[in-house]
Parts: C-alpha cells; structure tokens; sequence
C-alpha cells in the first residue's frame, strides 16, 4: 500500500470522521457485508469504527514499521482513511469483524474489531484492483482473522457480477508489501497470490520522529522529497484464470479450516 507522506496533514481535524451521512465514494457499489461463519467485512465508517480501531493499536504503533504511513499520532490514521480511502473514488476500505469475538462495549459491530482491509489504485477499464491496506490488530494476529479477511476480499474482486455471490468481475488482484515484511508476503502466498518480481524504490516510507520505520532507503543529495526514504516493493498477483484455476477453491479450505 502506498499512502503519501503529505496525505494526513490535508484532513482537517473537523474532518477527520468524514462527512455524517457517511459517503464511501467509491467507484463501484459497495455490499453491505461480505461473511463466513467467523468473520465479516463491513465498510469502514469512523464514526462506528474508528474508536476500536484506535483502541486496539493504542501502544502497539510498531506494527506499522514497515508499512508506508505517516502516522504521529492516534488521528492520523483517520486523516489517511479520508484522505487516501474515502476521498479517491478507486479506493474503498472494510472494517474486519472477528464474529467469534463479542465486544461487549460495542454489542452493535457484531463482534469484534480485528483490523481493516481495502481495494485500492482500481482501473475500471483494465478489471485491475489492488489489496491494500491489509491491517491485522495485535490481538487476532495469528488466528483465522487475516487469511478469512483476504478470502472474503478476492471472492468479492473475482467473482462475476452473475455469480451466486457477486463480485467486480476483476481480471487482476496485485499485492504489494515491503522487502522486509515477512508476514505480510506470506499471507499473499497462502491465499494464492503469486511472486512476480521486486520493484526497487517503489515508493516512499516517511520518517516520523517518534514512529521508526523499518525497510526504508535514504534518497541522494538533492532530492526533492527530503525526509521521506524510498522503500523496495514485493510484488504479487491473482488473475481470473489463477482464481478459476483454484484459487477459489483455496479460499474456501481457508475459510472451512478449524484453527
């Protein structure tokens, strides 16, 4: 996922949960939820998510090391959320709900608030998608929270619209993470992404007093961005034909397994 390092200082605090009623503004209709028997994606409104998803980062900022964000504060993940997600029409964000989990101070979620998940840089005349951000809370990290998450979210890029559950219909689903993220490429490989090759300074990781970053490369004398290192990008991707071809039918193991 590539987030600018200006992107959070456009949103004003005002602004931070978006406009009330919420508009996801993206390019294609947005399902109301998308489900298996423990987990659902629903859109990601601040004003009903934004609370659990501070919550349960709150001291534990280091997992966004290695992602691209620029974030100095609790609110700027919402300053990205409206200014990256919400306010680009090829960019829709979901609110990951762990259904096995009830959150007794939020009874109305559902369950619990386990992380988030999108769509992003989509090309309507290509069928081309992206997945990202991909953001597991410490607390649901190594359980069925991100393989049932990256299920859900391919079902719903390739499916056709025709299909019994419909989709976007989309012919590519890419995936790119850093060269140091281990955990993120191994999700990828798992729910059946496939390596295509590395992109040297793909983009930038954004240097935060107080927020290190991990995976970033300082740029030459002169540069015109000074203060935001370059970042070499893993590349992966899911065609239809991949989808077709067992894809779909991994992400179903995936959502059927016990543990």
């Amino acid at each position: 996922m590539i987030i600018s390092a200006a992107a959070p200082d456009i949103v004003a605090d005002a602004d931070l949960y978006g406009p009330d009623p919420y508009d996801l503004n993206f390019i294609y209709p947005v399902p109301k939820e998308l489900s298996t028997s423990k987990l659902k994606l629903v859109p990601f409104i601040p004003r009903l998510h934004g609370e659990a998803f501070l919550e349960g980062t709150r001291g534990k900022e280091s997992m966004f090391k290695l992602m691209p964000l620029a974030l100095e504060g609790p609110g700027d993940f919402l300053r990205c959320v409206e200014s990256f997600m919400r306010r680009d029409k090829l960019h829709v964000l979901f609110a990951v709900i762990d259904t096995t989990r009830p959150d007794t101070t939020r009874p109305t979620l559902g369950g619990s608030l386990a992380g988030a998940i999108g769509l992003i840089h989509t090309v309507p005349d290509a069928l081309v998608t992206e997945i990202g951000p991909v953001i597991v809370l410490p607390a649901f990290q190594r359980t069925h929270v991100g393989s049932h998450a990256v299920g859900l979210i391919l079902r719903w890029a390739f499916e056709l619209p025709s299909a019994a559950s419909p989709g976007l219909g989309m012919r590519r689903v890419t995936w790119v993470t850093g060269l140091m993220n281990a955990g993120s490429s191994g999700l990828a490989m798992r729910m059946g992404l496939k390596y295509e090759g590395l992109m040297r300074w793909a983009c930038g990781m954004p240097e935060v007093e107080g927020f290190p970053k991990e995976g970033g490369k300082p740029s030459r004398e002169g540069d015109p961005l000074p203060g935001l290192q370059g970042r070499d990008s893993l590349l992966y991707a899911q065609c239809w034909d991949d989808w077709e071809g067992g894809g779909r039918e991994l992400v179903e193991r995936a959502f059927a397994r016990v543990v």
